[in-house]
């Protein structure tokens, strides 16, 4: 009976000595203004933020591979302000090697614009609001590059018209030829 207590301790410390290791490798949550692992700073760092808003500028998708898209998704500029749920995570090692993600979802706005500035809303086209989810994540090593995006988007404007969006992207590098041109393909079909 003795050696079965013994050994149920020695048990829960290692699980408890393994729980403590795990945590103290586990990354720094930081607010969304403080997240600098990757961004700005490539010495050995791991942080993750939440974040609950989102506000971004969609230039015009290269139109040769589009499926189903009508020209305003083809050709506007958009601005994008979303609220829901949020998480970026990065880590870079001692080598310098990182790896990131970004993820959100929720609730979004998208109002196409005639021209770059986003100062000209196309006029021909209302705003439409629906669901939002958004992926984008890559990897980085001293001869390798890889970025991964998705977004779709699913929504209606004020006169019924629906918008659905699906784009996903893919570029990287590769050791034998490391600063590009990247290997790229993009997917975009809407309905």
């Amino acid at each position: 009976m003795h050696i079965v207590r013994i050994v149920a301790v020695v048990a829960c410390v290692t699980v408890l000595g393994v729980l403590v290791m795990a945590a103290q490798g586990a990354a720094a949550p930081v607010p969304p203004a403080a997240f600098t692992c990757g961004v700005t700073v490539f010495t050995p760092c791991n942080q993750t933020a939440h974040f609950s808003d989102l506000s971004e500028e969609l230039t015009p998708p290269a139109p040769s591979g589009a499926t189903n898209c009508p020209a305003f998704v083809l050709n506007d500029f958009a601005s994008l302000v979303a609220t829901g749920n949020g998480i970026e995570h990065s880590i870079v090692n001692k080598a310098g090697d990182g790896w990131f993600t970004t993820t959100f979802t929720g609730t979004a706005t998208i109002t196409p614009f005639l021209d770059a500035g986003l100062t000209v809303p196309d006029p021909l086209v209302s705003p439409f609001t629906g669901h939002l989810t958004e992926w984008f994540g890559g990897s980085f090593n001293r001869s390798n590059t890889v970025f991964h995006s998705t977004f779709h988007f699913s929504g209606s404007d004020g006169n019924g018209n629906t918008l659905t969006v699906l784009d996903v992207s893919h570029a990287n590098t590769t050791a034998a030829n490391p600063l590009g041109p990247p290997h790229s393909f993009e997917i975009l079909r809407c309905g």
